[in-house]
């Protein structure tokens, strides 16, 4: 069965094209539109990866790392922070408060494919 890859961001135009990537380079893949989502999916569904946004509407991606990290199904699931902001993020501070990495939107498809495939390896065994 192919590695699983959630992603959740709340941009649906930018979601749906990293998914069509991530699909494209043989991963199965799940969205969600918002931490509270990204969570409920990660429970359901205990993905190998999850990329986050940071701003979202509803929980951020804070939220939903710590609700994660908290919850023994999910505690182990690589979070890789996924935003736009790369100017107010710091990535040390962010490895520190539990995230597994960081990735500055736009990503450019390879970019992406090659960090999935650094955490979780090529989509199947």
């Amino acid at each position: 069965m192919p590695r699983t890859i959630l992603l959740a961001d709340d941009h649906e135009d930018n979601r749906l094209a990293l998914l069509t990537v991530l699909q494209r380079a043989g991963y199965r893949t799940l969205g969600a539109a918002n931490g509270q989502q990204a969570v409920e999916v990660a429970h359901e569904h205990l993905p190998d990866l999850i990329l986050m946004d940071l701003a979202m509407p509803v929980m951020d991606g804070r939220q939903a790392m710590r609700q994660l990290r908290a919850d023994e199904r999910t505690a182990r699931i690589p979070i890789i922070v996924l935003t736009a902001m790369a100017l107010s993020v710091d990535r040390e501070r962010l490895v520190a408060e539990g995230f597994d990495g960081l990735l500055i939107k736009p990503c450019m498809p390879p970019h992406l494919v090659s960090e999935v495939r650094r955490v979780v390896g090529p989509p199947e065994d």
